[in-house]
């Protein structure tokens, strides 16, 4: 129940289980926006009720972009309802859906405990429906769904040379969704005590001090993220005790547990693109593809019988010791999944005005061709995210949803869809074997997809042709023979181990700065 002092959240006019909690990290612009809009959409349509509520939480790396995301957001929210009130067949209750930010700068990890912190045990200004009305204070009790959207290109242009070769070789839909004509500069470091740039000559000869600037604000920034918000992750939340409290795995989507999304990309495809001699992609000019390479093998591999070993401690928060009592028994820990935008145009990639707009007419070229991977824009590029996040559990289970990567594709026409991508090593669902380079027919079920009956995707988007996993592949790609299969696997207990050892590394490292005054 809330204090004396604290007013009743909007949000508790009803059952704990209709309510929904969303946070999506580098939502001030781009995809990040636009799924923090796609959300407001998608489960208004979904959930019709009013009593359904929807509390969509933001994380910028400023207080000033903070306001300005929420604001932005309240301002879409004013204009669906505007659109909603004019028709005749859709209600859109702007009064149950309720927005907050906070700051978090992924690179300075100090500041993810204490984002961690803040969301935990200090209450946040709830803004609720369109309008001008004040914020109110509230502390949340959980969180049902992690996006984690926020990142860094470190790209510096376009190599010209490459990006014609690249054309003239494989053609511009394979150029334009996997290029190899990216310009970046190699060895971008960070100081993660304190966020700040580090030139290679200032970091040393072993670089202990210092973390891929790439990798930490993509990747390993997350993933210490992940870990301190499992209190609300898992229900065991000092706020999760309140009389408002749901039943442990349930929320508006049904019964399950709570889900970890991670936003990687369509070009992180290769074994190449991650070396474990350079895990946190330093010494080379691919560091993005890296940094997204290592969320896939991360995602896809968490549950696997092999690697729950080295992936285990991560899903165990701090200080807690209950894997030794019966009420252990009852946690649920998290899911992980992995999605990707397909290609946006957005401006992590850095070009000036006459460029972009060249580099936008080529993706809907690319698209008009036959490519299911460009939605072009950030809102249809938030499409798999949002899916993820808003099915029902039971819908995610009958997909296998968690040994997927699932990537938002779009028809020619330009309707979004969510569509399997493949992953080099795991193949489309880590199925040894799985063909299905030119058939209709499910592998799996062994059933055409026409009759309704087959791949149970299929019913779930119009144009069902478009979600062939023949559609859209990379150049030369193979099917997955059971070896490769049991290297990537191997990979992936590799890279937990490692993301574990260098977590407890930094983590000791921030309380110990904080404890001697330096953070």
């Amino acid at each position: 129940m809330p204090s004396a002092s604290m007013p009743a959240a909007p949000w508790e006019d009803g059952a704990a289980a209709k309510q929904l909690f969303v946070l999506v990290t580098g939502a001030n612009s781009g995809i990040g926006l636009g799924i923090g809009q796609r959300l407001i959409d998608e489960f208004a349509a979904a959930h019709p009720s009013a009593s359904d509520h929807l509390i969509v939480i933001t994380t910028t790396r400023s207080a000033s972009k903070s306001r300005q995301t929420t604001n932005a957001l309240r301002r879409y929210l004013e204009t669906q309802e505007a659109g909603a009130a004019a028709s005749a067949t859709l209600t859109l209750h702007p009064s149950r859906i309720h927005l907050a930010s906070i700051e978090l700068d992924l690179c300075n990890l100090p500041s993810v405990y204490a984002a961690a912190e803040r969301l935990r045990f200090t209450p946040l200004s709830i803004y609720t429906g369109a309008g001008k009305a004040a914020s109110s204070p509230h502390t949340i009790p959980r969180l049902d769904s992690v996006i984690f959207n926020a990142g860094i290109g470190g790209w510096t242009g376009i190599d010209w040379w490459n990006l014609l070769i690249n054309v003239l070789c494989d053609g511009i839909q394979q150029a334009t969704t996997f290029p190899t004509c990216k310009a970046a500069t190699g060895g971008l470091l960070v100081d993660p005590l304190t966020g700040k740039e580090v030139r290679r000559a200032e970091a040393g000869a072993d670089l202990d001090d210092v973390l891929g600037q790439v990798f930490c604000a993509n990747t390993f920034g997350h993933y210490v993220f992940a870990h301190a918000l499992l209190p609300l992750l898992c229900g065991t939340s000092e706020s999760g005790k309140s009389g408002n409290s749901k039943p442990l795995g349930e929320s508006v989507l049904g019964p399950g547990p709570a889900r970890i999304i991670w936003e990687s990309s369509v070009e992180a495809y290769t074994w190449e693109s991650l070396s474990l001699d350079d895990f946190q992609g330093i010494h080379t000019i691919a560091a993005y593809e890296s940094s997204k390479r290592l969320m896939d093998v991360l995602a896809l591999t968490a549950g696997l019988k092999s690697v729950a070993p080295a992936s285990a401690p991560f899903f165990k928060a701090d200080n807690d010791e209950r894997e030794s009592t019966e009420d252990y028994k009852s946690i649920i820990v998290p899911a992980t999944y992995v999605t990707h935008p397909g290609v946006v145009c957005s401006t992590i990639f850095p070009l000036n005005w006459f460029f972009f707009a060249l580099y936008n007419l080529g993706m809907y070229f690319s698209r008009w061709l036959g490519s299911p991977w460009h939605p072009v824009t950030a809102y249809k590029g938030a499409a798999a995210a949002c899916w993820v996040a808003l099915q029902p559990q039971s819908t995610l289970d009958a997909l296998d949803a968690q040994h997927v990567k699932w990537g938002t594709g779009t028809t020619r026409g330009g309707t979004a869809l969510v569509k399997r991508s493949e992953v080099e090593g795991w193949g489309f669902r880590g199925l040894a074997g799985e063909e299905l380079e030119l058939t209709a027919i499910d592998s799996v079920t062994g059933k055409a997809w026409s009759d309704g009956n087959g791949d149970p995707l299929a019913p779930l988007f119009p144009f069902s042709a478009y979600l062939l996993n023949s559609r859209g592949r990379k150049k030369g790609a193979a099917t997955l023979t059971a070896e490769r299969r049991e290297e990537f696997e191997a990979l992936g207990r590799d890279c937990w181990q490692e993301m574990e050892r260098l977590r407890k590394v930094w983590t000791e490292r921030v309380f110990k700065a904080r404890k001697d005054g330096e953070t």
